[in-house]
């Protein structure tokens, strides 16, 4: 009888956790299910970094024109037409700097609006009319831009 439960120990024993192939298997599954992963949400987060960047112009610019609208002093959003960076301004000062996101660009790599300053007037209205067309390298989105009452609208390209 110690005999059978020797053995019966022993093989208990032998049958215990995986073997190294079993693992191996395991973390070359799991190593190919994340970088199949890390590839759409790269995709994703550059997405969503271009639409807020986009928006965020755009909340800004009708921030200046509000502004521009309710005070007696002119406001600018002042472009960078080869960089990411912008400029607030009113009258004489300079209100806030700003860049883009990591990775948002203009299309082609410049600002292709006539020119790189949006004035608004005392009453709010647009001194330019144009596209700002910025890019991730894969999505597009365009910032519109009407003279006159100054109406600017976003929207985004596949």
């Amino acid at each position: 009888m110690r005999v059978e439960v020797r053995r019966s120990q022993h093989a208990s024993m032998c049958q215990e956790g995986f073997s190294l192939l079993e693992t191996m298997m395991v973390v070359a599954i799991t190593s190919v299910s994340m970088a199949l992963l890390i590839v759409p949400l790269v995709a994703l987060e550059r997405g969503m970094a271009l639409r807020a960047t986009a928006l965020n112009l755009l909340a800004q610019m009708r921030e200046m024109q509000n502004l521009a609208a309710t005070s007696d002093t002119y406001a600018e959003v002042w472009l960078d037409p080869y960089d990411t960076g912008y400029r607030l301004i009113q009258g004489t000062q300079t209100l806030e700097s700003d860049a883009f996101a990591i990775g948002v660009n203009y299309v082609d790599g410049y600002l292709s609006l006539p020119v790189h300053v949006i004035s608004y007037d005392n009453l709010g209205n647009a001194q330019v009319a144009g596209v700002i067309r910025l890019t991730d390298g894969v999505h597009e989105d365009d910032l519109r831009l009407y003279m006159g009452a100054g109406w600017q609208t976003g929207g985004w390209i596949a």
